[in-house]
């Protein structure tokens, strides 16, 4: 890498971390203002997929538009329309200007997320170490946004979170202006191919990040609403999440230090067998006193598991078709918002019940990825990911 392009890696992973931030400052607490301003189950069910349904209609699109050559376009309108849903949240009198605030959010994610993604494959040549160290940034924001959040919450009130996310956003916003401009797209005059995507291991990463989103999505909404209806102390809810933030960092950092040494395929079996359990652990106790013994377990996983399904899903994808790739993988973590909380909710009823339905629908992705893993031993033609 020159001094250049290290610059604007740095630059661009500090946008994506305040981004995050902004993100994952709120979303923990997000069911729990709503119920402050009096929503019901159902509509705190519908909070996830409010965001998604946006999200997820915009994704494929912002995909080949990034191919198209829009990629600095995406990524400052990605952050404008997210000001604007903390603009919506902070003005929030009922659940509708909320559930505004989650459609404006949802646009600017589908934006975002995929052209973020895409730089990652511009700024360096070993594209999974890239790759990793984007993801890296993510976890640092998981481990940092419950925190402060929380802080925010219990001192100064929700306004006081939605004003903070909103300048993260604002310097995330200026930041990613400055370091587009060193950005060289592929300008190869070739189109992205629906077909260039539709191989075993997109395939097999879409699907496991789509199982992954159910319960990570469900466990976000509803566990805090439980917590809150139990009258359990935010300071708890704040540390499970935070807890759980600093393994999924701790184990993003290893893995992105360790990118050109490792087999992905089996780091994603295990994150994904981590992940799982650490969360079922929680839901079958809610308030056990090993909450953050559990949070460990689910939080290493779940950073295990993220970004070696990126890297399965892109590393195998022609660069051409690499924005369509972004933006349709992301789309499952959509789809999985989508459908899993009203699911969850209309088979469980109750928070625990949803939670517990959650847990059982996402046993499959373990065991797509065992089956994956199968493949990829024994077949002579098996896809050997070692992050070059």
């Amino acid at each position: 890498m020159t001094k250049n392009s290290e610059i604007t890696e740095i630059a661009l992973n500090l946008s994506t971390l305040l981004y995050f931030l902004s993100l994952h400052s709120i979303a923990p607490y997000i069911s729990r203002y709503a119920i402050h301003l009096g929503a019901s189950e159902q509509e705190v069910a519908f909070l996830g997929p409010a965001l998604s349904v946006v999200a997820i209609s915009i994704r494929p699109l912002s995909g080949l538009l990034i191919d198209r050559g829009l990629l600095r376009v995406l990524l400052v309108v990605g952050v404008s329309l997210a000001i604007a849903a903390q603009t919506s949240y902070w003005l929030s009198t009922s659940t509708i200007f909320i559930y505004l605030g989650r459609a404006l959010q949802g646009i600017g994610v589908a934006l975002f997320i995929p052209a973020s993604i895409y730089t990652a494959t511009l700024v360096r040549r070993n594209i999974a170490s890239s790759l990793a160290w984007r993801s890296t940034m993510i976890g640092l924001s998981m481990v940092l946004g419950p925190a402060v959040g929380g802080v925010l919450v219990s001192l100064y009130g929700y306004r006081s979170l939605f004003t903070a996310a909103g300048l993260y956003l604002l310097l995330s916003g200026f930041i990613t202006v400055a370091a587009v401009r060193e950005l060289k797209p592929s300008t190869k005059g070739e189109n992205a191919q629906l077909l260039d995507i539709l191989n075993l291991d997109y395939l097999v990463a879409s699907f496991s990040i789509l199982t992954y989103s159910i319960v990570y999505n469900c466990f976000l909404l509803f566990l805090p609403a439980y917590h809150s209806l139990l009258k359990v102390d935010v300071v708890v809810t704040t540390s499970l999440f935070t807890t759980l933030s600093i393994a999924n960092f701790t184990s993003r950092v290893a893995l992105s230090l360790l990118s050109s040494r490792l087999k992905y395929p089996l780091i994603a079996l295990l994150g994904s067998i981590l992940a799982l359990s650490g969360m079922s652990l929680i839901v079958l106790n809610p308030v056990s006193p090993y909450l953050p013994l559990y949070a460990v377990i689910a939080g290493f996983g779940g950073g295990l598991l993220i970004p070696s399904l990126q890297i399965i899903a892109l590393l195998n994808v022609r660069e051409r078709s690499r924005g369509l790739a972004s933006g349709t993988y992301t789309a499952m973590f959509d789809v999985g918002n989508i459908v899993g909380p009203p699911l969850a909710v209309a088979i469980g009823r109750t928070y625990l019940d949803s939670l517990k339905a959650s847990i059982a629908f996402s046993t499959s992705g373990p065991a797509i990825l065992l089956v994956y893993n199968a493949i990829l031993l024994f077949s002579k033609n098996g896809v050997k990911l070692r992050g070059k």
